[in-house]
């Protein structure tokens, strides 16, 4: 068995079809050797798009990336809804879309924008007495599930073909865009399940910088494959940033609050004065600034 790396960054892999995130991940921590990996929030086997991996110090980071906004390109198919709510489920109510106008969609996106309320799918990992709810719904076991608050910040129909239409959204965590092409659909009195879905975007990343696995592995090991890599500092840009001393390093990465002049408070990235990467502080907004996630920087890249 060959020995793990110490090797810190982030990875925007463009995720293929009919892999699981898990897979996904699993793929990279081999081609990089890594000690350690994670990834910030999984895509279906049916999706593909960005998947960001988090490999060593970066993994550190993963969590606050789970809440972050995303953006989607998706294509529904009407006249068919499923028990999934994608082309992988039975057909269970169907309608005639055969009249549907597209200035009809058109005008049932205002509904959707904003803070909405969504009921989530069966077909979901979210768990229920410590049972996911698609073990439940395999099992033919329906729960009641309530209603959570979600938030569009954009929706437009690209495309329209009478049977199919295309769409890009922006929305919060927790956003089942399933769930949205049925409930928009249904909003025109028709029935639709979800037929492809693409991330194209998790702030702060977009679809630019995504590396196929097939790239990834064609790459020489080594500077090579590493290049690919982004520093854990990209995963907090558009942070409130502060460089501190030596000192103030010190006391911080010992889990001790200081004392700095910062007028915000909330969430910092915390940097020293030669630019590297430190960790996650916290500031009250009245000078007082308190560790919260700390990096091993000797290891950061």
């Amino acid at each position: 068995m060959r020995a793990k790396r110490s090797v810190d960054g982030i990875l925007l892999l463009d995720k293929p079809l009919g892999l699981s995130s898990n897979a996904a991940l699993q793929a990279v921590k081999r081609l990089y050797e890594a000690d350690k990996a994670g990834h910030t929030g999984s895509l279906d086997p049916l999706a593909t798009g960005l998947l960001p991996i988090c490999l060593g110090q970066a993994t550190k980071l993963s969590g606050y990336l789970l809440d972050a906004d995303k953006r989607y390109r998706a294509r529904a198919r009407l006249g068919i809804r499923t028990s999934t709510g994608d082309a992988e489920g039975e057909a269970v109510a169907s309608s005639d879309p055969g009249q549907l106008q597209r200035q009809e969609l058109e005008a049932a996106i205002p509904r959707f924008l904003g803070a909405i309320t969504q009921v989530p799918p069966m077909y979901s990992a979210l768990k229920r007495d410590g049972q996911p709810l698609y073990a439940l719904a395999r099992a033919g076991i329906e729960v009641e599930r309530a209603a959570r608050e979600i938030r569009i910040s954009d929706l437009c129909l690209l495309q329209f073909d009478g049977l199919h239409f295309e769409f890009e959204v922006a929305c919060s965590k927790g956003t089942y865009i399933r769930t949205l092409a049925e409930d928009w659909a249904g909003a025109v009195g028709q029935q639709a399940h979800l037929v492809a879905l693409r991330r194209t975007g998790l702030q702060p990343f977009d679809a630019e910088c995504m590396v196929t696995l097939q790239r990834l592995q064609q790459a020489e090991a080594g500077p090579q494959r590493d290049a690919f890599l982004l520093p854990p500092a990209a995963a907090l840009l558009g942070w409130t940033e502060v460089e501190v001393d030596d000192t103030l390093a010190k006391r911080l990465g010992r889990g001790q609050p200081v004392h700095l002049a910062l007028a915000c408070g909330g969430p910092v990235a915390v940097f020293d004065h030669g630019r590297r990467l430190l960790g996650i502080a916290e500031s009250d907004g009245r000078g007082g600034l308190a560790p919260k996630r700390w990096l091993a920087v000797e290891a950061v890249v």
